[in-house]
Protein backbone atom coordinates (compact mmCIF):
# COMPACT_ATOMS: atom_id res chain seq x y z
CA UNK A 1 0.00 0.00 0.00
CA UNK A 2 0.99 3.21 -1.11
CA UNK A 3 1.09 6.58 0.82
CA UNK A 4 -2.72 7.77 0.40
CA UNK A 5 -2.82 11.48 0.76
CA UNK A 6 -1.99 13.78 -1.97
CA UNK A 7 0.22 16.48 -1.30
CA UNK A 8 1.92 16.92 1.79
CA UNK A 9 4.85 15.86 0.25
CA UNK A 10 7.55 15.89 3.90
CA UNK A 11 5.02 14.00 5.70
CA UNK A 12 4.99 10.98 3.19
CA UNK A 13 8.43 11.38 2.70
CA UNK A 14 8.98 11.16 6.65
CA UNK A 15 6.48 8.05 7.00
CA UNK A 16 7.42 6.14 4.00
CA UNK A 17 11.62 6.32 5.10
CA UNK A 18 9.61 5.71 8.87
CA UNK A 19 8.06 2.34 7.61
CA UNK A 20 11.08 1.31 5.21
CA UNK A 21 13.53 1.32 8.23
CA UNK A 22 10.46 -0.17 10.33
CA UNK A 23 10.90 2.45 13.46
CA UNK A 24 7.29 3.28 13.56
CA UNK A 25 7.23 5.86 16.51
CA UNK A 26 5.51 4.96 19.53
CA UNK A 27 3.18 8.19 19.68
CA UNK A 28 2.20 10.34 16.68
CA UNK A 29 -0.21 13.32 16.63
CA UNK A 30 -1.82 13.80 13.19
CA UNK A 31 -3.31 17.45 12.78
CA UNK A 32 -5.15 19.79 10.15
CA UNK A 33 -8.26 20.92 9.18
CA UNK A 34 -11.59 18.90 8.85
CA UNK A 35 -10.96 17.30 5.29
CA UNK A 36 -7.35 16.94 4.86
CA UNK A 37 -7.11 12.99 5.66
CA UNK A 38 -6.01 12.85 9.36
CA UNK A 39 -8.18 9.72 9.24
CA UNK A 40 -7.13 8.45 6.70
CA UNK A 41 -3.34 8.78 7.45
CA UNK A 42 -4.48 7.00 10.86
CA UNK A 43 -5.84 3.92 9.42
CA UNK A 44 -2.93 3.60 7.09
CA UNK A 45 -0.37 4.05 10.14
CA UNK A 46 -2.81 1.67 11.85
CA UNK A 47 -2.50 -1.16 9.62
CA UNK A 48 1.16 -0.45 9.16
CA UNK A 49 1.03 -1.35 12.62
CA UNK A 50 -0.17 -4.45 13.20
CA UNK A 51 0.61 -5.31 9.31
CA UNK A 52 2.53 -8.76 9.34
CA UNK A 53 4.78 -8.62 6.11
CA UNK A 54 7.94 -7.27 5.25
CA UNK A 55 6.85 -4.35 3.40
CA UNK A 56 4.30 -3.05 5.42
CA UNK A 57 1.45 -2.30 5.42
CA UNK A 58 0.92 -4.98 2.60
CA UNK A 59 -3.16 -4.25 2.30
CA UNK A 60 -3.04 -8.84 1.95
CA UNK A 61 -2.33 -9.82 5.07
CA UNK A 62 -4.83 -11.31 7.82
CA UNK A 63 -4.00 -7.96 10.21
CA UNK A 64 -4.94 -5.65 7.50
CA UNK A 65 -8.12 -7.19 5.90
CA UNK A 66 -8.83 -6.79 9.73
CA UNK A 67 -8.15 -3.33 9.96
CA UNK A 68 -9.89 -2.43 6.62
CA UNK A 69 -12.91 -4.33 8.06
CA UNK A 70 -12.28 -1.82 11.69
CA UNK A 71 -12.60 -5.39 13.67
CA UNK A 72 -8.67 -5.83 14.74
CA UNK A 73 -8.68 -6.96 18.16
CA UNK A 74 -5.55 -5.44 18.44
CA UNK A 75 -6.83 -1.56 17.36
CA UNK A 76 -8.97 0.50 19.93
CA UNK A 77 -10.47 3.60 18.99
CA UNK A 78 -11.23 5.95 21.70
CA UNK A 79 -13.47 9.21 21.24
CA UNK A 80 -15.84 11.72 23.00
CA UNK A 81 -19.12 9.35 23.91
CA UNK A 82 -21.73 9.63 22.08
CA UNK A 83 -23.75 13.18 23.50
CA UNK A 84 -20.30 14.41 24.96
CA UNK A 85 -18.21 17.10 23.67
CA UNK A 86 -15.13 15.88 25.38
CA UNK A 87 -12.80 12.36 26.19
CA UNK A 88 -13.24 11.99 29.14
CA UNK A 89 -10.59 11.16 31.84
CA UNK A 90 -12.25 7.92 32.37
CA UNK A 91 -11.14 6.57 29.05
CA UNK A 92 -7.82 7.73 29.42
CA UNK A 93 -7.42 5.68 32.16
CA UNK A 94 -9.15 3.13 30.60
CA UNK A 95 -6.96 3.43 27.38
CA UNK A 96 -3.92 3.38 30.30
CA UNK A 97 -4.76 -0.21 31.41
CA UNK A 98 -5.09 -1.92 27.74
CA UNK A 99 -1.73 -0.73 26.87
CA UNK A 100 -0.41 -2.89 29.46
CA UNK A 101 -1.96 -6.14 28.00
CA UNK A 102 -0.08 -7.79 25.52
CA UNK A 103 -1.42 -8.29 21.86
CA UNK A 104 -3.96 -10.53 20.84
CA UNK A 105 -3.28 -11.08 16.97
CA UNK A 106 -0.04 -8.39 15.58
CA UNK A 107 3.02 -7.52 17.35
CA UNK A 108 1.66 -4.79 18.56
CA UNK A 109 -1.46 -2.72 19.83
CA UNK A 110 -2.41 0.38 18.35
CA UNK A 111 -4.42 3.17 20.54
CA UNK A 112 -6.02 5.57 17.93
CA UNK A 113 -6.97 9.06 20.17
CA UNK A 114 -9.99 10.68 17.94
CA UNK A 115 -10.74 14.54 18.64
CA UNK A 116 -7.58 14.62 21.02
CA UNK A 117 -8.09 18.25 21.09
CA UNK A 118 -11.35 17.32 23.41
CA UNK A 119 -9.21 16.43 26.20
CA UNK A 120 -8.80 18.53 28.97
CA UNK A 121 -6.52 18.94 31.15
CA UNK A 122 -7.32 16.18 33.65
CA UNK A 123 -7.38 14.04 30.35
CA UNK A 124 -3.97 15.17 29.06
CA UNK A 125 -1.64 14.36 32.69
CA UNK A 126 -3.45 11.06 32.89
CA UNK A 127 -2.14 10.32 29.16
CA UNK A 128 1.28 11.89 29.51
CA UNK A 129 1.62 9.16 32.17
CA UNK A 130 1.38 6.62 29.71
CA UNK A 131 3.22 8.75 26.99
CA UNK A 132 6.30 9.03 29.25
CA UNK A 133 6.87 5.33 30.03
CA UNK A 134 5.47 3.54 27.07
CA UNK A 135 5.01 -0.28 26.73
CA UNK A 136 7.31 -1.19 23.89
CA UNK A 137 4.71 -2.99 22.07
CA UNK A 138 1.88 0.10 21.93
CA UNK A 139 1.30 2.84 19.32
CA UNK A 140 -0.54 6.09 19.70
CA UNK A 141 -1.84 7.94 17.47
CA UNK A 142 -3.72 10.91 18.10
CA UNK A 143 -5.93 12.77 15.52
CA UNK A 144 -6.75 16.51 16.26
CA UNK A 145 -7.24 19.66 14.43
CA UNK A 146 -5.37 22.12 15.87
CA UNK A 147 -2.52 20.84 18.35
CA UNK A 148 -3.09 24.38 20.08
CA UNK A 149 -5.58 22.92 22.78
CA UNK A 150 -2.98 20.36 24.04
CA UNK A 151 -0.40 20.34 26.64
CA UNK A 152 2.94 20.96 25.60
CA UNK A 153 4.53 17.94 27.59
CA UNK A 154 1.83 15.92 25.12
CA UNK A 155 2.90 17.19 22.28
CA UNK A 156 6.87 16.95 22.91
CA UNK A 157 6.54 13.04 23.38
CA UNK A 158 4.83 12.86 20.19
CA UNK A 159 5.92 13.21 16.08
CA UNK A 160 3.99 15.73 14.95
CA UNK A 161 2.22 15.08 11.56
CA UNK A 162 0.75 18.35 10.29
CA UNK A 163 -1.71 17.69 7.09
CA UNK A 164 -2.41 20.63 4.50
CA UNK A 165 -4.52 20.79 1.16
CA UNK A 166 -2.92 20.76 -2.03
CA UNK A 167 -2.07 22.30 -4.96
CA UNK A 168 -5.06 22.94 -7.25
CA UNK A 169 -3.66 21.03 -9.99
CA UNK A 170 -2.60 17.83 -7.79
CA UNK A 171 -6.18 18.09 -5.82
CA UNK A 172 -8.07 18.43 -9.50
CA UNK A 173 -6.32 15.33 -10.95
CA UNK A 174 -6.53 12.98 -7.36
CA UNK A 175 -10.75 14.13 -7.61
CA UNK A 176 -10.93 13.36 -11.28
CA UNK A 177 -9.24 9.87 -10.34
CA UNK A 178 -11.76 8.53 -8.23
CA UNK A 179 -15.17 10.23 -9.45
CA UNK A 180 -16.72 11.04 -12.56
CA UNK A 181 -17.91 14.89 -11.76
CA UNK A 182 -16.72 17.70 -14.70
CA UNK A 183 -13.36 19.52 -14.28
CA UNK A 184 -15.24 22.66 -14.03
CA UNK A 185 -17.28 21.51 -11.01
CA UNK A 186 -14.54 19.81 -9.41
CA UNK A 187 -12.53 22.93 -9.81
CA UNK A 188 -15.35 25.16 -8.77
CA UNK A 189 -15.73 23.30 -5.54
CA UNK A 190 -11.69 23.30 -4.87
CA UNK A 191 -12.17 27.09 -5.40
CA UNK A 192 -15.04 27.45 -2.35
CA UNK A 193 -13.38 24.92 -0.28
CA UNK A 194 -9.31 26.48 -0.82
CA UNK A 195 -8.40 23.02 -2.19
CA UNK A 196 -9.75 21.38 1.03
CA UNK A 197 -10.40 17.77 -1.29
CA UNK A 198 -12.98 16.22 2.08
CA UNK A 199 -14.79 19.66 1.62
CA UNK A 200 -14.59 19.50 -2.34
CA UNK A 201 -15.82 16.15 -2.49
CA UNK A 202 -18.89 16.98 0.20
CA UNK A 203 -19.95 19.98 -1.87
CA UNK A 204 -19.68 18.17 -5.02
CA UNK A 205 -22.28 15.45 -2.87
CA UNK A 206 -24.20 17.98 -2.02
CA UNK A 207 -24.17 16.60 1.59
CA UNK A 208 -25.51 18.52 4.67
CA UNK A 209 -23.57 21.05 6.87
CA UNK A 210 -22.01 20.33 10.26
CA UNK A 211 -22.90 22.28 12.78
CA UNK A 212 -20.26 25.17 13.08
CA UNK A 213 -21.02 25.15 8.80
CA UNK A 214 -24.69 25.82 9.44
CA UNK A 215 -23.91 28.03 11.99
CA UNK A 216 -21.39 30.29 10.13
CA UNK A 217 -24.33 30.64 7.10
CA UNK A 218 -26.81 31.77 9.94
CA UNK A 219 -24.63 34.48 11.27
CA UNK A 220 -23.87 35.83 7.77
CA UNK A 221 -27.73 35.68 7.33
CA UNK A 222 -28.18 37.97 10.53
CA UNK A 223 -25.04 40.00 9.63
CA UNK A 224 -27.12 40.97 6.09
CA UNK A 225 -29.86 42.41 7.90
CA UNK A 226 -27.44 44.25 10.28
CA UNK A 227 -29.43 41.97 13.65
CA UNK A 228 -26.17 42.53 16.20
CA UNK A 229 -28.41 40.16 18.73
CA UNK A 230 -29.19 37.59 16.02
CA UNK A 231 -25.36 37.47 15.43
CA UNK A 232 -24.56 36.84 19.46
CA UNK A 233 -27.54 34.40 19.51
CA UNK A 234 -25.42 32.61 17.21
CA UNK A 235 -21.99 32.38 18.60
CA UNK A 236 -23.16 31.81 22.23
CA UNK A 237 -23.11 28.17 21.82
CA UNK A 238 -19.59 28.19 21.05
CA UNK A 239 -18.49 30.92 23.59
CA UNK A 240 -17.10 27.18 25.92
CA UNK A 241 -14.99 25.12 23.41
CA UNK A 242 -12.18 27.01 21.52
CA UNK A 243 -12.13 23.80 19.27
CA UNK A 244 -15.47 24.67 18.29
CA UNK A 245 -14.99 28.62 18.34
CA UNK A 246 -11.96 27.66 15.84
CA UNK A 247 -14.18 25.16 13.44
CA UNK A 248 -16.76 28.43 13.54
CA UNK A 249 -14.09 30.67 12.01
CA UNK A 250 -13.07 28.62 9.70
CA UNK A 251 -16.34 27.74 8.44
CA UNK A 252 -17.22 31.41 8.49
CA UNK A 253 -14.06 32.60 6.35
CA UNK A 254 -15.27 29.64 4.09
CA UNK A 255 -18.67 30.99 3.61
CA UNK A 256 -17.86 34.63 3.02
CA UNK A 257 -15.21 33.26 0.63
CA UNK A 258 -18.13 31.78 -0.82
CA UNK A 259 -20.46 34.83 -1.25
CA UNK A 260 -17.27 36.53 -2.82
CA UNK A 261 -16.81 33.81 -5.36
CA UNK A 262 -20.67 33.50 -6.27
CA UNK A 263 -21.59 36.80 -6.19
CA UNK A 264 -17.87 39.09 -7.15
CA UNK A 265 -19.71 42.09 -8.71
CA UNK A 266 -22.52 42.04 -6.17
CA UNK A 267 -23.29 45.88 -4.09
CA UNK A 268 -22.03 44.00 -1.32
CA UNK A 269 -19.04 42.42 -2.56
CA UNK A 270 -16.34 45.05 -1.15
CA UNK A 271 -18.27 44.77 2.19
CA UNK A 272 -17.59 40.55 2.08
CA UNK A 273 -14.20 41.33 1.49
CA UNK A 274 -13.41 43.69 4.40
CA UNK A 275 -15.17 41.00 6.64
CA UNK A 276 -13.29 38.62 5.32
CA UNK A 277 -10.02 40.25 6.50
CA UNK A 278 -11.63 40.70 9.81
CA UNK A 279 -12.15 37.46 10.07
CA UNK A 280 -8.61 36.36 9.54
CA UNK A 281 -7.18 38.99 11.92
CA UNK A 282 -9.50 37.88 14.37
CA UNK A 283 -8.81 34.39 13.95
CA UNK A 284 -5.21 34.98 14.97
CA UNK A 285 -6.85 35.52 18.66
CA UNK A 286 -7.94 32.15 19.10
CA UNK A 287 -4.34 30.94 19.78
CA UNK A 288 -4.10 33.70 22.56
CA UNK A 289 -6.00 33.69 25.71
CA UNK A 290 -8.42 36.08 24.87
CA UNK A 291 -12.13 35.30 26.25
CA UNK A 292 -14.39 33.97 23.34
CA UNK A 293 -17.35 36.03 24.52
CA UNK A 294 -15.13 39.21 24.08
CA UNK A 295 -13.92 37.79 20.70
CA UNK A 296 -17.79 37.04 19.58
CA UNK A 297 -18.95 40.60 20.77
CA UNK A 298 -15.66 42.16 18.56
CA UNK A 299 -16.85 39.81 15.77
CA UNK A 300 -20.12 41.38 16.10
CA UNK A 301 -19.03 44.99 16.77
CA UNK A 302 -16.63 44.69 13.49
CA UNK A 303 -19.82 42.93 11.32
CA UNK A 304 -22.33 45.60 12.70
CA UNK A 305 -20.05 48.22 11.41
CA UNK A 306 -19.39 46.81 8.08
CA UNK A 307 -22.69 46.16 7.05
CA UNK A 308 -24.52 49.13 8.51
Amino acid sequence: MSFPLVGNTKTALAVTNALKENRLPHAILIEGDSGTGKHTLAEFLSAAAVCSNDIIPCGECKNCNLQKANSHPDITVTAPEEGKKNIAVSQIRALKNEAYIKPHMASCRVFIIDCADTMNEQSQNALLKVLEEPPGNAVFLLIAESKASLLETIISRCVVLTLSCPETNVALAHIKSITEYSENDILSALATSQNNIGKALNILKGESDTKTSAAAKEFLDQMKRGNGWGMLSVTASFEKSRIEADRFFKDLKYHTAKQLRNNPKSFNAVSFSKFYNELCSLEKSLASNINLSLLFSILTAKATEIFK
